[in-house]
């Protein structure tokens, strides 16, 4: 199980940053956000959600299992 939260904080992570340099080029170019048809505030409520997981899935690594 241990193997599996390891996956899901990496992907979380990564896919967290890669959205965080999306906001950030939308920002700086704003005629790519009308061409894709796309908000920066998707992309940083995207972040923080992934980041949220990536937080949640440490805690629950943490927890010793029921019996």
């Amino acid at each position: 199980m241990s193997t599996v939260y390891g996956w899901v904080l990496k992907v979380c992570w990564t896919v967290g940053l890669i959205s965080l340099v999306a906001v950030f080029v939308l920002k700086l170019l704003p005629s790519l956000q009308v061409k894709l048809g796309v908000t920066p505030r998707g992309g940083l409520i995207l972040a923080a959600v992934l980041f949220l997981c990536v937080l949640a899935s440490g805690e629950a690594r943490k927890t010793p299992p029921s019996s």
